[in-house]
């Protein structure tokens, strides 16, 4: 019986994994991550009243959820924003964050509470409640970031944009000599080198010689 819902959970996620980069991509990676943490408390909602072990199935199928669309989400979610050069290694720790710490402690802390209540129920159920906090909570401050992120995009192009359309500063026009004598004044120190001498138009610095 515990071979056929975790083949039941996997045999479900099949047909959804070769649509599910389009499902996430339309839904978006904060509300697909949402809607996962969402459905872990579905799930365990459903165990804390089942009386059954056949009628756990319908919940492990829920995987398609918690297992594969998650992870498609959280890949997608560090791929755009991912460093240069680390996309690997946050994909890894990602990975054993959830399969390894995440199972660990749920196992311990379960473990802790089934011990204290004596029901393995009420372990399920508050498991339930916090996967419900926990995703509303990713949720709210996941698009109140958004928000600010977009608002404060928003903000810079604009400042950009009026600096684009600002009026040039007026430039003041150089001296130009026209009258080829000038050159050979005493009171005029050329700025350009000798070899610009006796050319018509050149720019000239006025320095009056006491």
């Amino acid at each position: 019986l515990l071979g056929l819902t975790i083949t039941t959970g996997a045999v479900v996620s099949i047909p959804f994994l070769y649509y599910s980069d389009s499902i996430v991509k339309k839904f978006g990676v904060i509300n697909s991550l949402t809607w996962c943490l969402l459905m872990y408390g579905v799930r365990y909602i459903g165990y804390s009243y089942t009386n059954c072990a056949w009628y756990a199935f319908p919940y492990e199928a829920l995987e398609v959820f918690t297992i594969a669309m998650f992870q498609v989400a959280c890949a997608n979610f560090i791929k755009e924003n991912a460093p240069k050069g680390v996309l690997a290694t946050l994909t890894g720790i990602a990975g054993g964050a959830h399969h390894g710490f995440g199972k660990g402690v749920g196992g311990l802390a379960g473990g802790i509470i089934i011990e204290h209540t004596k029901s393995t129920k009420m372990a399920f159920f508050y498991f339930a409640i916090m996967s419900f906090v926990i995703g509303g909570v990713y949720g709210v401050f996941a698009h109140l970031i958004n928000c600010l992120k977009k608002k404060k995009k928003t903000q810079t192009g604009n400042v950009n944009g009026n600096k684009d359309t600002a009026e040039p500063d007026e430039k003041v026009e150089p001296f130009l000599s026209h009258d080829p004598n000038v050159d050979e004044d005493p009171k005029f120190l050329d700025v350009f080198p000798s070899s610009f001498v006796g050319t018509p138009k050149l720019l000239h610095m006025r320095v009056h010689q006491q």
